[in-house]
């Protein structure tokens, strides 16, 4: 059964976030069970829309009255009963076939209007109409007036963004179907060149939408961190220190917010602030450069940590830093340059309070305040794939994750994949995906916690206690009564969980057995966004990208992004426990090989 979408689904009203103007959205899609575009429908308002717009068009509206006439006498014949043939079709026959000619007609009318604009990839409209409609799908929600910006990133505002500037480069962009999150429908943009990726998610947020579709979480504060390195505090002054900055916290908090301004006025600043000690553990490399620096008066053997690791073993030493975190709320921008202000701002203020130095002074993209989870529930009758049966497909992908989990080696490419989706809706909205990969990796090795020398000196928030509490928990019990990631060493894990329960409801309902089990999947991951600033003003694409998402807040663009990344995730381990992943990927990578061999774009599906 196909999915379909109401103009309600995509929003019968599309605002664009620098204007109020409105427009009716007039298109309904269709997917297939495979997640690709199989037609578009429209009431022609659209198209009429941009007719009245531009007398330039009177020959492309002419053929669109003729096209409707003929189509009109087609169905006037049908109804009338007319020909041996008609007589032989049944009511439903007829109705397909009017629609077919109807669709036909409405995607042929815009193809013309988009070559009129002229634009440089009408010669991808030719013998395309998949190609076609996905772009009016698209159009359908653009801002009044304005075409998709086919051309991409205007060349002079390239220069402006970077140094040395020789150009553009392009990427794919699609879009992926299906997914239910939270109850809601949601089209996602994937910008991406690796074929299979928008296919696969589409496939399993298909099979996961036939359920109860995804459960997704993010903070109500969009929150970043901002570090503050203090040096050369003695060991023997860093508890002192630590007591005096902790109950000076609200003057702390004050000072920063001075640096802020424009984020506090719209409620936003810095909510807390926080004080880790790092231990400096360093290798017998490090030890010899910084023997090197003692021994030529460059620095004071007071700044080389002890060579035993012990804070205690030589009077005066300084083995300890003092790192500050301030929490602030950026809104809904992703807010490193809010934060790397701060961060400066602060520091002489920081550094006379505690008698130490400043050292360095930036965000942390390791972000505890910014964990997103999206999870689901899957009964076994709800998975069957390929040949092969609900159970089996459930048992084979606990093993794979079992896999990922005990080694490293594994996880690396276990969490490779979950970012092939991640990323692609980072690129495709205009997010800083290198943040996002680097934040995410931290989390898989399980980073984010510091170990205080005493419990006293924590200064924790409920998110990071929280996280801290729930990552003993990764993993355990949920295959073979692991133990915890923590008492592990710390070792690189996989960023998903997969385990099986029995259901409440199921039970409840006089289901026993295999019928009262579901197969349970979790992502949970720091994910730093925004959805106001940065390139996003720059870039044509990204509003409209943004857009097709019906213009979600950072926290609703973290909850699809790490949905993405959990549906991608889930459809690799079904792939490479059924049939493998080649098959399909191969496939699909046959388009790039007969590309490649120059065959024309418009008969590559040939």
């Amino acid at each position: 059964m196909a999915l379909h979408l109401s103009p309600s689904d995509l929003g019968s009203k599309v605002t664009t976030p620098d204007s109020s103007t409105s427009q009716d959205v007039s298109s309904l899609l269709n997917f297939t069970d495979d997640g690709q575009t199989a037609s578009l429908q429209t009431n022609g308002h659209h198209a009429e829309h941009h007719q009245e717009q531009d007398h330039t068009m009177e020959s492309g509206r002419q053929s669109q009255e003729d096209e409707d006439q003929d189509s009109e006498r087609r169905a006037l014949a049908l109804e009338l009963g007319q020909g041996q043939e008609d007589e032989a079709m049944t009511e439903e026959e007829r109705r397909d076939q009017l629609e077919k000619e109807r669709k036909a007609t409405v995607i042929s009318n815009l193809a013309e209007q988009r070559k009129m604009i002229g634009s440089p990839n009408g010669h991808l409209l030719e013998g395309d109409l998949s190609l076609d409609a996905r772009l009016d799908a698209i159009i359908a929600a653009e801002q009044e007036g304005t075409p998709f910006p086919v051309y991409g990133l205007d060349e002079q505002i390239a220069n402006n963004m970077i140094e040395n500037c020789i150009g553009t480069l392009g990427l794919p962009m699609g879009l992926a179907f299906n997914f239910t999150i939270n109850g809601s429908p949601l089209v996602i943009p994937m910008a991406i060149e690796e074929p299979s990726v928008i296919a696969a998610v589409s496939s399993a947020a298909k099979t996961i939408s036939t359920y109860q579709g995804f459960r997704a979480t993010a903070p109500e504060r969009n929150m970043i961190i901002a570090q503050v390195q203090l040096l050369d505090i003695k060991d023997a002054d860093m508890d002192g220190v630590m007591t005096k900055m902790q109950e000076q916290e609200m003057a702390i908090q004050e000072e920063a917010n001075e640096y802020c301004t424009n984020m506090v006025m719209r409620g936003g600043g810095v909510q807390r602030v926080s004080f880790h000690r790092v231990r400096r553990h360093v290798s017998r490399e490090s030890f010899k450069g910084q023997d090197l620096l003692v021994k030529y008066g460059v620095i004071s053997p007071q700044n080389v940590p002890s060579r035993t690791h012990s804070v205690l073993s030589t009077q005066g030493r300084c083995s300890e830093w003092l790192v500050v975190h301030l929490h602030i709320d950026v809104g809904d921008a992703m807010g490193a340059n809010c934060a790397n202000t701060v961060a400066e701002g602060i520091a002489p203020f920081l550094a006379k309070m505690s008698g130490g130095r400043i050292g360095v002074r930036i965000l942390s993209n390791l972000n505890v305040d910014r964990i997103a989870k999206s999870t689901f529930r899957l009964p076994f009758s709800h998975m069957g794939y390929k040949s092969l049966s609900g159970k089996d497909v459930a048992v084979r992908l606990l093993e794979a994750y079992e896999w990922a989990d005990l080694d490293p080696y594994r996880a690396a490419t276990h969490n490779k994949g979950i970012m092939n989706g991640i990323d692609a809706v980072a690129l495709a909205t205009g997010q800083d995906w290198r943040a996002i990969e680097a934040g995410a990796h931290a989390w898989a090795s399980g980073a984010g916690t510091y170990s205080d020398r005493s419990s006293e000196h924590s200064s924790q928030s409920e998110s990071e206690k929280q996280h801290n509490g729930s990552k003993r928990k990764f993993g355990q019990d949920t295959i073979g009564g692991y133990e915890s990631k923590i008492s592990r060493g710390d070792a690189y894990k996989p960023l998903t969980r997969y385990w099986i329960e029995e259901d409440e409801e199921r039970l409840a309902q006089g289901l026993k057995g295999q019928d009262a089990l579901v197969f349970c999947g979790e992502l949970e991951i720091p994910i730093m966004v925004g959805t106001k600033g940065g390139v996003l003003s720059t870039n044509p694409v990204h509003a409209f990208t943004l857009g097709v998402m019906r213009y979600p807040d950072s926290k609703q663009l973290a909850m699809a992004m790490v949905t993405v990344g959990l549906a991608q995730n889930f459809a690799a381990l079904r792939a490479l426990v059924t049939e493998g992943i080649q098959r399909g990927h191969m496939a699909l990578h046959a388009r790039n090989i007969a590309i490649s061999a120059g065959t024309p774009p418009a008969s590559v599906d040939e």
